[in-house]
């Protein structure tokens, strides 16, 4: 997890294993992460109306709760969906509100449930709880941990997953109209701002090796479990493919420029940082790929809004047709760190994958090395590596760095506006802090 001194051992294998691989030139580069958390000896037990131990974990950036913890009657909040704890209204002040759930089975599954775990946090913040718990939406007491905020704050309350055999019970307790109360214990750590590092290696090009394709992924992951699946595997993706292109004594036409990026679990802020630093080189980036769905079979590329890109993708994708990849969408959302290359305008793609085998560990303990099919690695890693060499090796760019106003129209003709609204993001966007910036 970023900050840890996990991470600075990570930086440093990952450097070294560029080094390793033969490229051109590696580096690491600082950003700011806003502020530091790590998760105490985090305790809750049923206290009325009969004694239980409850397995649970602090959620990310949680704030500690008071030294001698919090106790309180406990609540159905719910689901989370939107509306439904503010309605509670005073009758939720002081109380400990459970969040039910369904089980997760889709991707799709997973942001819903992310959506609705920040409404639920937003709404308890404005009625006064004392404290949130979510249930967890994988059975076989599987633990897992989400951020409710993207913006590197702490949250407004304590809150904290609990394994979905105890959730039931809890909410069994209170449908049979028993006055449940809890105990809650979160020390969790927490501190200011601090500086972190992405990973950046570079394959320079033959003919303009100032313009460059970016093949990245993120380097951190959650600590419940070690990160395997997101995104270890895809951070082995990166430096294989540079091996590879390095072994071949290739070398394309444009430079291929391989980042891990940090911080991506708390809000982007590797990618973030990324951009604002090299602002006036983003229009010398030809396109930026990013691999983070675990090790499933490439189905194509979400080409983030951008019809314009897909004819040359197809193209540079053709050694490789027979694999079933050439099959792009040209849906646009937040989730990964191709977000702030797009709200720049500079094309943008997200490898699209078989998440029926990620969508069950994701973030969670069981998010280990047993669950990564070396075999099917190297499938993705070969598809990738083919991609980007082609992309940085075509005569002619991808596609054009869109305008501000091009982006503009981009983010409403896929809602993605809408999406930005809700992460409260738009005024960043709308100012000109945030993506393409505005003509004076």
């Amino acid at each position: 997890m970023v900050g840890t001194p996990n991470m600075s051992r990570a930086v440093e294998w990952a450097a070294g294993a560029f080094r390793a691989a033969g490229v051109d030139e590696v580096r690491t580069e600082t950003f700011t992460m806003p502020s530091s958390w790590r998760e105490g000896a985090t305790e809750i037990e049923v206290t009325a109306p009969l004694p239980f131990s409850v397995n649970g974990a602090s959620s990310a950036w949680s704030p500690a709760t008071p030294a001698e913890g919090i106790e309180a009657q406990v609540l159905d909040g719910g689901s989370g969906s939107e509306g439904r704890i503010r309605r509670m209204g005073k009758k939720a002040r002081g109380k400990i509100l459970l969040i039910r759930s369904e089980e997760v089975q889709t991707f799709q599954d997973l942001g819903d449930e992310q959506r609705d775990a920040t409404i639920a946090s937003r709404e308890a913040a404005e009625v006064g709880a004392a404290a949130l718990l979510f249930t967890s939406t994988r059975p076989n007491g599987l633990l897992y941990r989400h951020i409710n905020a993207i913006n590197g704050e702490l949250d407004p309350l304590p809150s904290a997953l609990i394994r979905r055999e105890d959730g039931l019970r809890i909410l069994r307790l209170l449908q049979a109209g028993k006055e449940v109360r809890m105990r809650l214990s979160m020390p969790n750590e927490t501190g200011g701002p601090f500086q972190a590092r992405n990973v950046v290696a570079e394959i320079r090009g033959r003919e303009k090796p100032d313009e460059f394709v970016i093949l990245g992924g993120h380097l951190d992951s959650w600590d419940l479990g070690t990160g395997c699946l997101d995104n270890g595997c895809n951070i082995a993706l990166a430096i294989e493919v540079a091996r590879a292109i390095a072994a071949a004594k290739l070398r394309p036409r444009r430079s291929i420029r391989f980042i891990l990026f940090n911080g991506e679990e708390q809000g982007l802020f590797g990618s973030r940082g990324y951009v604002q630093a090299h602002r006036r080189e983003l229009g010398s980036i030809v396109a930026v790929m990013i691999h983070d769905m675990g090790v499933g079979k490439i189905k194509g590329y979400s080409l983030s809004g951008r019809h314009d890109l897909k004819q040359g993708l197809v193209e540079a994708m053709k050694p490789v047709e027979d694999r079933g990849a050439n099959d792009h969408t040209t849906d646009a959302f937040f989730g990964t760190d191709h977000f702030d290359f797009m709200l720049e305008g500079v094309p943008a793609l997200v490898a699209l994958q078989d998440t029926s085998d990620y969508v069950s560990v994701y973030h969670s303990s069981a998010d280990t090395f047993d669950k990564v099919s070396v075999r099917d690695l190297k499938d993705r890693t070969s598809v990738a590596a083919v991609t980007v060499y082609n992309i940085a090796d075509r005569p002619q760019r991808i596609g054009e760095r869109f305008t501000r106003k091009e982006v503009e129209r981009l983010l409403e003709d896929t809602r993605l506006d809408d999406q930005l609204k809700f992460l409260g993001l738009w005024d960043e966007w709308k100012s000109g802090q945030r993506g393409r910036e505005k003509k004076k």
